[in-house]
């Protein structure tokens, strides 16, 4: 039987708006181990309601906006990445992935790598030229991450909102044709 981090138990899809279960389930395992990586207490995704979740799947699977994708091993939801492509900040051509997730019983096994890939490859087939994403400054380790990936830092800032504001590094990569 393989150990549950193994490749062979790992799928990966495009989410659907009937996944929204699943959804809120990685979403509230993503903020419940990086309270300040994603934007967004805790509290607050606890509180939605499930029109609010379907809502939110069935916008997570409009081609028009973007994408996400969902990686499952034998234990359930284990990774989480979204792109969009309707995003007003950045120039014509330019995606942003965000909330990539990898649940730490899967870190160091590739599957951040591959839900990079896939959010990558899927813009680009739409014609995107670039791609953005942003990594808070407190986060080496996912700053190196991104960079192995291609991403450069281009030097623009953001602050979070909240009780305590932290900058967010914006990284992007080119895109080939």
């Amino acid at each position: 039987m393989p150990a549950p981090n193994s490749a062979s138990s790992l799928s990966s899809h495009l989410v659907q708006p009937q996944d929204w279960p699943a959804v809120r389930k990685v979403t509230l395992q993503m903020l419940a181990d990086a309270p300040h990586a994603f934007g967004e207490p805790l509290a607050e995704a606890q509180a939605r309601t499930t029109q609010e979740w379907q809502q939110w799947a069935k916008q997570l699977a409009d081609p028009m906006q973007g994408c996400a994708y969902l990686a499952e091993d034998s234990q359930g939801a284990c990774g989480f990445v979204r792109v969009d492509t309707i995003v007003p900040q950045f120039p014509p051509g330019a995606a942003l992935a965000a909330q990539l997730w990898v649940a730490p019983r899967q870190r160091g096994t590739g599957l951040g790598r591959k839900l990079m890939d896939a959010v990558t490859h899927w813009a680009a087939e739409r014609g995107a030229r670039q791609m953005f994403l942003g990594v808070l400054e407190t986060n080496p380790s996912v700053v190196k991450f991104y960079e192995h990936l291609g991403y450069r830092d281009t030097g623009l800032r953001e602050q979070t909102s909240g009780d305590a504001p932290r900058q967010i590094i914006i990284m992007a990569r080119r895109l080939k044709p």
